[in-house]
């Protein structure tokens, strides 16, 4: 719709309420056993790629969106199909997404109800998100991003007179040699932002060009990023925070101002269902923007149903058919982000430059006299 639109703030506000979800849940446990006390640095030296990544993805949805450029690059069927490999991956993202919610949710609350009482009430949220408008959408968004940086504060705040230097510093090379080799694990973490550019046709100021606005957006998140992995391993130390699921959500257990509130970790836990809620909005909106190109029109409004069923239908069946959603988490889906989210896009923009240099010189070929 016309008055359905965004702008780039709000684009990028819901990359980073999103991605906040697994930040907290796998940096820096996904990054420590390889790295030790570097874990930090494999974040910061991961910017460059999430950059590329960024760029590629951008480059290709153009105006349009991604949905509408690859089948207007490769055509109806083989665009068809690789946004169906999309579609896939998106559901499985989404399953995951609300079934490591509902597992965080019973654990902050003490394991008091069900897991699939709370995996069916965010399901329940998804889906009235996902009816509604991008635009509405993208508005809690930055709400969502606001009450998230604000408690992410607070803990890595509070915890930060407890963090000691030397358990992050000096890093020598046989540290930052490994830090280099994780670059890869950290870029496919934050992959999980890998869907914002199917909703680039709804962003309504791309006739204005701002690259200092990508830049900032993508190289200020990834460096927040890196500094509270340094807070959390400079408070737990390596050897702590690699046996802890979750390093963050154990950090919350220790931060507290007496007199004032003790044990927050039930609170930090529950507002970080806003993060999950961002992210499953992303992929509800991203899977209704490629189904646009897919299905016909009258079949769009049902789009919201079939993807929240289907994924919390997947989340209850296939976890922990599958494996554990934990598992899943930490070691294929930063692998499939890396490969659908750049190495993808890059043979997509190979191809393209190719089509329009044939095209060019078809073109030429036709001009020049008999």
């Amino acid at each position: 719709m016309r008055d359905d639109k965004i702008s780039r703030t709000q684009l990028m506000a819901l990359l980073w309420a999103g991605v906040m979800a697994p930040a907290a849940e796998l940096l820096p446990a996904v990054l420590l056993p390889g790295t030790g006390r570097g874990a930090w640095l494999a974040v910061i030296l991961a910017a460059p790629l999430v950059l590329a990544a960024g760029w590629l993805l951008g480059s290709l949805a153009g105006r349009d969106g991604l949905a509408e450029a690859v089948t207007g690059l490769l055509g109806r069927w083989p665009g068809g199909a690789v946004l169906l490999l999309y579609i896939v991956w998106g559901l499985l993202l989404l399953s995951l997404r609300l079934r490591l919610c509902a597992q965080r949710l019973l654990a902050s609350g003490e394991r008091d109800g069900a897991l699939w009482f709370f995996l069916l009430a965010v399901a329940v949220l998804l889906l009235w998100i996902g009816r509604g408008k991008l635009a509405a959408f993208a508005r809690a968004g930055q709400l969502f991003l606001t009450a998230l940086l604000i408690t992410a504060g607070v803990v890595l705040g509070l915890s930060l007179f407890q963090a000691k230097p030397e358990r992050l510093l000096p890093l020598w090379w046989d540290e930052a040699g490994p830090a280099l080799r994780a670059t890869l694990s950290a870029a496919g973490v934050m992959g999980w932002g890998l869907f914002l550019p199917f909703l680039m046709g709804s962003v309504r100021d791309q006739r204005e060009n701002k690259n200092w606005h990508w830049l900032f957006w993508g190289l200020g998140g990834a460096l927040l990023l890196a500094a509270a992995q340094a807070v959390v391993v400079g408070n737990l130390g390596e050897a702590l925070a690699a046996r802890l699921d979750n390093p963050f959500f154990a950090l919350a257990k220790s931060v507290g101002v007496e007199g004032a509130f003790q044990r927050v970790e039930g609170v930090v836990s529950a507002l970080w269902t806003f993060a999950d809620l961002t992210m499953g909005g992303v992929l509800v909106f991203a899977v209704r923007a490629m189904a646009a190109e897919l299905l016909p029109k009258k079949a769009l409004p049902w789009v919201p149903w079939g993807t929240v069923l289907l994924a919390a239908a997947g989340a209850l069946a296939l976890f922990p058919a599958l494996g554990t959603a934990e598992e899943w988490n930490r070691r294929i889906v930063p692998a499939v982000n890396l490969a659908l989210g750049f190495l993808l896009p890059a043979l997509l923009r190979a191809g393209e430059r190719l089509f329009r240099r044939k095209g060019k010189n078809a073109t030429s070929c036709r001009e020049k006299p008999a």
